[in-house]
């Protein structure tokens, strides 16, 4: 009876290392960050270092919270193996014109009984593990930038441990040639480095390295690809550029929508413990708040399947039909050739239009607000000439 109960705590807290891959067994303190956060990015085999407009990009890559469109609060639960749980509570608000979330993540067991050496029971032992973030992402234009600050508590019967950690990311987004119609903006790379901190203890943190990509083939159609290293001790490094050794994994994720309203979503993870992941998500909006329910499935192998359900909700002042969305892009793309056509006058009047029918579309009001900018400094430049014209004018007249 004690034997057992001993295996179960120190199964239970080897969870986090049995769902991933076996390279990383026994070689860092708070194993629970590897835990994926999300049953978006889960059901997509967690490749989602690249990911725009979603606020699980805070654990993935913190870089992705500048592309947030609107004030978001996810609520998240994951059912693992041996009664074990993942709770994660997230919102996400806009800030000095960046974005601003925090976050709570708790890996915990129901309390059992706590056994004396005579057998007798002398109370319960609680065991969790917690994650107190703070991210903040900003758009710099040419790339989006994003970094986050992690207090992490660890709570094992009496004993109580704590450290600190960072996450920093970049990431990019670009226009990548689709024979579909594609999003305009439908190809975006990311790097991150994750959990780099305080040891738990005598142990490190499991630092992670991320590089992924995602790619919009069409609007209704994604597909993601991330590389991840763990960043333990040195020889990690030669593991990533080698290929699949050690800790070295390769994950990959598909999603499909009808409408941007139902979603059906996909994934495989090479070299981890698990294999194939999949899951579905609804999105529905009620007056001005939107809210996505998402579930997500995966194998992870002799340890039998997980499952997780999430619940976000989004503020939105306007909700945006998808009709909305169509002509919205449509007076954009008249608004770019009246741009090149040089007719500032016409292009400001279609990108207001497109922001009438989507207040949200990328980068419209910056766009909104230079050419506005050009069209005054034309002005003054015409001002000055005419000024100029003037005094030549007025000093050959008294000459």
């Amino acid at each position: 009876m004690k034997n057992g109960r001993l295996i179960y705590l120190l199964t239970i807290l080897f969870v986090p290392v049995l769902l991933f891959a076996e390279g990383s067994i026994g070689t860092s303190g708070a194993d629970f960050l590897e835990l994926g956060v999300g049953s978006r990015p889960l059901a997509m085999g967690e490749a989602f270092t690249a990911e725009i407009n979603d606020i699980n990009s805070l654990y993935y890559n913190p870089a992705g919270l500048a592309t947030l469109k609107y004030p978001v609060l996810s609520i998240f639960h994951h059912e693992l193996i041996l009664d074990s749980r993942f709770e994660n509570i997230s919102v996400a608000q806009k800030v000095y014109g960046g974005w601003l979330a925090v976050s709570n993540s708790l890996f915990w067991v129901p309390p059992f009984e706590k056994i004396d050496i005579d057998g007798n029971e002398t109370g319960e032992v609680q065991f969790y593990n917690g994650n107190f973030s703070i991210g903040y992402g900003y758009d710099l234009e040419m790339f989006y930038l994003g970094g986050s600050v992690k207090y992490i508590y660890q709570k094992i019967d009496t004993l109580f441990l704590s450290s600190f950690a960072v996450d920093v990311g970049i990431l990019k987004d670009m226009y990548l040639y689709s024979p579909f119609d594609s999003p305009l903006r439908n190809f975006s790379v990311g790097l991150s480095i994750l959990n780099f901190g305080t040891d738990a203890k005598d142990d490190p943190l499991p630092r992670m390295l991320r590089f992924g990509t995602s790619y919009k083939m069409t609007k209704w159609f994604g597909f993601n690809m991330d590389f991840t290293e763990n960043l333990i001790d040195s020889s990690d490094i030669y593991d990533f550029t080698y290929g699949f050794e050690e800790s070295f994994r390769l994950n990959t994720g598909v999603e499909f929508n009808y409408l941007e309203i139902l979603y059906l979503r996909g994934g495989w993870r090479f070299n981890d413990a698990g294999t194939y992941t999949m899951g579905m998500g609804f999105n529905y909006a009620i007056k001005d708040v939107a809210f996505s329910l998402d579930a997500s499935y995966a194998d992870n192998g002799i340890f039998g399947p997980v499952y997780s359900i999430s619940l976000t909700f989004k503020l939105i002042p306007k909700v945006i039909t998808v009709e909305d969305k169509v002509k919205a892009e449509a007076h954009y793309k008249k608004g770019i050739k009246h741009f090149v056509a040089d007719d500032i006058d016409s292009a400001i009047n279609e990108f207001n239009t497109a922001r009438d029918y989507n207040p949200y579309h990328k980068n419209i009001d910056r766009k909104i607000e230079d050419l506005k900018e050009i069209k005054k400094l034309r002005e003054e430049n015409r001002e000055l000439d005419e000024e100029l014209r003037k005094d030549e004018y007025q000093g050959g007249f008294f000459d």
